[in-house]
């Protein structure tokens, strides 16, 4: 299991940070005061059939932690046995997880199962950024079920949703022909107030609880991004424990 933990060290001094290794490798790329920036990159080859990532992220209460790819992650043929993908995080009281990752494809005859869980504490902030895409060039893509369950830490829902998409067997209302989807995920703050704009991307759900989903889809990532929201949502987020 990959562990990213972030615990305030000192009032108003650089956070402790604890990294453990697994199939990804956390690397520290900077910290001050109360925040810290980690990069998480591939051990090996990632994703094959039967592979099982576990990342474990802990927020402690009033940092900000920023988690960012480097680098793609590609789900191959499964052969026959599925791969799993499994986040758990704890953010707490006050503290913020922003985590940018970079395209997530599922290549053709690839099964991947893939969990985001998220429990937050009092007043704490979390963006997400996910994007999917079904196959390689010139693939249809295999099939993936993406479950997001993020709630507070007693247990009161926040955002719950398990999207199935299968290359071989578009679905219409899901994605249709589309083959990316790329989501923008902010809870724990009320999205700004926006003036329709050609440059601002994709399509947002605002949620009855304060926060908002952002989406596009569309044949290739260059065409469906979120980027523009993306930015602003995490700007602001990590100007909290300033």
């Amino acid at each position: 299991m990959t562990t990213i933990a972030v615990a305030e060290a000192a009032p108003g001094g650089p956070p402790k940070v604890r990294l453990t290794p697994g199939l990804l490798q956390p690397r520290l790329v900077t910290r001050k005061a109360r925040f810290a920036h980690v990069a998480l990159v591939a051990g090996g080859a990632t994703l094959l059939g039967g592979d099982s990532v576990s990342i474990r992220v802990e927020v402690g209460a009033g940092c900000t932690l920023r988690i960012e790819d480097i680098g793609g992650t590609v789900a191959y043929p499964s052969t026959g046995r599925p791969s799993d993908w499994n986040v758990d995080a704890v953010v707490g009281d006050g503290a913020v997880l922003v985590w940018e990752s970079f395209p997530f494809v599922v290549a053709d005859r690839a099964h991947v199962r893939r969990r985001t869980t998220v429990r937050r504490g009092a007043d704490a902030q979390v963006c997400l950024r996910e994007t999917l895409v079904l196959g390689r060039t010139g693939e249809a893509g295999g099939r993936i079920v993406s479950t997001t369950d993020i709630r507070d830490v007693d247990g009161t829902p926040f955002f719950v949703e398990e999207l199935s998409l299968d290359g071989e067997h578009p679905r219409p209302g899901v994605l249709g022909r589309s083959r990316v989807l790329d989501t923008a995920i902010m809870v724990g703050a009320e999205p700004e107030e926006e003036a329709p704009s050609d440059t601002d991307e994709g399509q947002v759900l605002v949620l009855a609880r304060p926060g908002a989903v952002a989406r596009a889809i569309g044949s290739a990532t260059h065409a469906a991004h979120v980027d523009v929201r993306w930015r602003r949502w995490t700007n602001r987020a990590e100007r909290r424990t300033e």
